[in-house]
């Protein structure tokens, strides 16, 4: 192991053109590797940053129509309450699959 050693020492020393190349190359490689697998996370997820940015709901509660969600504002930790949003119930289909869907 130690010869080993000594002739690669000795091999990068001889050739600094391309040992100096081998660094920069593969310094670039796990550079550009971190950068996708962190666009990637940032990619895959829109809705993580939606939700980041605009300091979105943490909860959505459905009730009735006619439901009192005023007294929720009074609880423990809840800074705002909004709503009542109208809600529809539809089925969407796209190439042959249909899916139910709440908008």
């Amino acid at each position: 192991m130690r010869a080993a050693l000594r002739w690669a020492h000795s091999d990068l020393r001889t050739h600094r053109g391309e040992a100096l190349f081998l660094v920069l190359a593969t310094a670039g490689i796990v550079v550009s590797l971190l950068l996708a697998t962190a666009l990637f996370g940032y990619a895959i997820n829109p809705w993580q940053r939606v939700f980041t940015q605009s300091r979105g709901a943490h909860v959505w509660i459905h009730t009735v129509k006619n439901a009192d969600t005023g007294r929720l504002s009074a609880l423990d930790g809840v800074e705002s309450v909004a709503g009542p949003y109208a809600d529809e119930f539809a089925t969407v289909s796209s190439r042959g699959v249909r899916a139910s869907v709440e908008l």
